[in-house]
């Protein structure tokens, strides 16, 4: 028998299986539709126009209104002319000016140029100055040794030129005046630091002070040769040299005032005898630019009179002048 509700049942079912298959592929369309999406999703990438380097120099305006110019348009400063004779001008202009100054005060300050020969010092030299500045009557013979006698040089100028301080311990140096006169200003400060009164002005103050006392000690004595018509046969740094030494002098006094006291039976009486040595010491050194040697031929020349007032200046500069200032640069 027909049944026509069977049917209509069956019917609906195939619509309902045939909308899920539909429904299906949908989805997977949509599904693989994305997923090609995603793959083909990226940064968009800026686009920019490219820069051609030579389109300045395509254009041929811009090279009429700026023509290029030759690599030799301009020499260079060696091979100017110009520069060339304003350099031989003023080499000129150098040359004359030295020669002036070495003509009209070269007088003054003789002997500048060979200040080497002071600092031709050895181990055994400084050790033996300082011993005969301090202590110097075991010294028998003052005076200064020739290169020749020194070295056996036979050449004429070894006769006549001094031998340098390596080879003679009467010799003057530069070397020990300027490593007493540093020391002797860190010395004094650091004691200042030690009592607690430093403070970095001290380094200045100090040599600026010391620094005045050593002008007005060469001054005095430089004065004291030309009032007294004494022969010029020292150099500046002879001078220096001589009035540098009273450092050594002034560092043993510092170091006995801070080690052990300056009471009146421990300090003063070392004073003294610190003071004497150095007055021995530069009377007996300075003595061939005060007094001519009694063999020279310049010894007729000096009455007696005038060898008393050499004396008595050298023996005023020797004991007052360095006496003062030791007892004030060691106060």
């Amino acid at each position: 028998m027909y049944n026509p509700y069977g049917d209509a049942a069956d019917l609906h079912q195939q619509q309902q299986h045939a909308d899920v298959q539909a429904q299906a592929q949908a989805q997977a369309q949509a599904q693989a539709h994305l997923q090609n999406r995603q793959f083909n999703l990226h940064y968009p990438q800026p686009q920019h126009p490219t820069f051609q380097q030579n389109q300045f120099a395509q254009s041929p305006h811009l090279n009429q209104a700026h023509p290029q110019q030759p690599n030799n348009a301009f020499p260079t400063f060696l091979n100017d002319p110009a520069a060339s004779l304003a350099t031989q001008f003023a080499r000129s202009g150098f040359e004359s000016s030295n020669q002036y100054i070495q003509k009209n005060f070269g007088s003054f300050i003789s002997g500048t140029g060979d200040i080497k020969y002071y600092f031709q010092v050895s181990n055994s030299y400084v050790l033996r100055k300082i011993l005969l500045i301090v202590f110097p009557y075991r010294n028998k013979n003052w005076n200064r040794l020739t290169n020749q006698e020194a070295t056996g040089d036979p050449s004429p100028t070894a006769q006549t030129s001094f031998a340098p301080p390596i080879h003679d311990v009467n010799a003057p140096d530069l070397y020990i005046p300027l490593m007493a006169f540093v020391t002797y200003i860190l010395l004094w400060a650091s004691f200042q630091g030690l009592k607690g009164d430093f403070h970095p002005q001290l380094f200045g103050y100090l040599a600026s002070q010391t620094l005045a006392f050593s002008v007005i000690d060469i001054a005095i004595f430089k004065i004291g040769l030309y009032l007294l018509n004494c022969s010029s046969q020292s150099t500046l740094w002879d001078l220096v040299s001589f009035s540098g030494y009273k450092y050594v002098c002034i560092i043993v006094l510092l170091c006995w005032k801070h080690l052990i006291g300056d009471g009146y039976l421990t300090y003063y009486p070392v004073v003294l005898i610190l003071i004497a040595n150095l007055a021995v010491f530069l009377m007996r050194s300075l003595k061939f630019l005060v007094l001519p040697n009694a063999t020279g031929a310049t010894s007729n020349s000096v009455t007696t009179k005038q060898r008393r007032i050499r004396v008595q200046f050298l023996f005023l500069y020797s004991v007052i002048v360095q006496g003062l200032i030791i007892l004030f640069m060691s106060r």
